[in-house]
């Protein structure tokens, strides 16, 4: 098997960690990991099919410090509500699961959602198309638009700590500006997944578990673990990455605070070596799901009895 690793050893305390996890995500959620291929990637002769769009093109006046929004350009830009309206039905033509619908923002981080609400609506009397999207910072009023266009999912991240907040992510207000969106969210009604984004302080740790802590004060069903992946043109585009048993850890410390949701290791993660110790961690860890799996993963996971479930779609689904 071509990627395959030795199996590695670990501390006893990361261990007996890592064990605990595992039990208790077997209790609450069986014995399943579902493989979610996003995007337009192969994985195993799998393409995805559910491609993220940006309808701000690459513009983003936000200008957080580990995108300046870099990962825009690797999208298709849908700048007008007709865009996304012939981009969506092509999907759908195409047989794709969903899109992903985000975007830039402007200097407080918000998007321009209502230019965009009637051609969701549109999407979804007019195809079967999942419909996620990465909101920013929204309030009350925007959120119920959102909810009432027929949006399926809102995926927002999740800072814990105010410095990290206003320093990284240009929010003026902190993190406070993240938990108004997620109440807003949640008064909508509308399906909130949120993304910790593990290290996204130049490579710190810092404020993580600060932001399990406010996911417990929602009604959830599901949490996503992205980790900071340095873009080439920004400032941290030498940070190094949190080694994989840090961010092992912190996946089963989530396991275990929040034991009923499920837990998605999500495709933002460093690749290569790194991403194939960090997803067997994450195996271990007792993840239900995992966006582009590495093989390493697949083996560890079949190797403990768990039955892979394979989606092409977001892991947010």
């Amino acid at each position: 098997m071509k990627d395959a690793i030795k199996p590695k050893s670990y501390d006893e305390g990361l261990s007996r960690l890592l064990d605990s996890a595992w039990s208790e995500s077997r209790f609450h959620h069986g014995n399943c990991l579902t493989a979610h291929i996003p995007g337009m990637f192969v994985v195993n002769g799998r393409r995805g099919k559910y491609r993220a769009v940006s309808i701000t093109g690459d513009k983003c006046d936000l200008g957080c410090e580990h995108c300046k929004g870099s990962l825009l350009k690797t999208m298709p830009a849908v700048a007008t509500p007709e865009m996304l309206l012939r981009l969506g039905r092509q999907a759908s033509e195409r047989g794709d699961r969903g899109i992903l619908v985000t975007g830039g923002c402007d200097s407080d981080g918000r998007l321009p959602w209502k230019e965009f609400v009637a051609a969701i609506s549109t999407l979804k009397a007019e195809t079967d198309l999942a419909i996620s999207v990465h909101t920013g910072q929204i309030d009350r009023e925007t959120a119920h638009m959102l909810k009432e266009s027929g949006v399926d999912q809102a995926l927002v991240d999740i800072i814990g700590d105010d410095a990290t907040a206003r320093e990284v992510y240009h929010l003026s207000e902190g993190t406070s500006a993240i938990r108004r969106t997620m109440e807003s969210l949640a008064l909508a009604g509308l399906e909130i997944i949120p993304h910790v984004v593990f290290g996204i302080h130049y490579g710190r740790e810092k404020g993580e578990s600060a932001a399990l802590e406010m996911l417990a004060d929602f009604p959830l069903r599901k949490y996503v673990v992205v980790v900071i992946m340095p873009a080439r043109g920004t400032p941290m585009a030498a940070v190094q990455p949190p080694s994989p048993e840090r961010v092992g850890a912190f996946l089963a410390r989530a396991r275990l605070k929040l034991p009923e949701l499920e837990a998605s290791l999500g495709c933002a993660r460093p690749r290569g070596f790194y991403r194939r110790d960090l997803d067997v961690l994450a195996v271990r860890a007792g993840i239900n799901s995992l966006a582009l799996p590495s093989e390493p993963a697949l083996e560890e996971a079949r190797q403990r009895g768990l039955n892979i479930i394979y989606r092409e779609t977001c892991c947010s689904l």
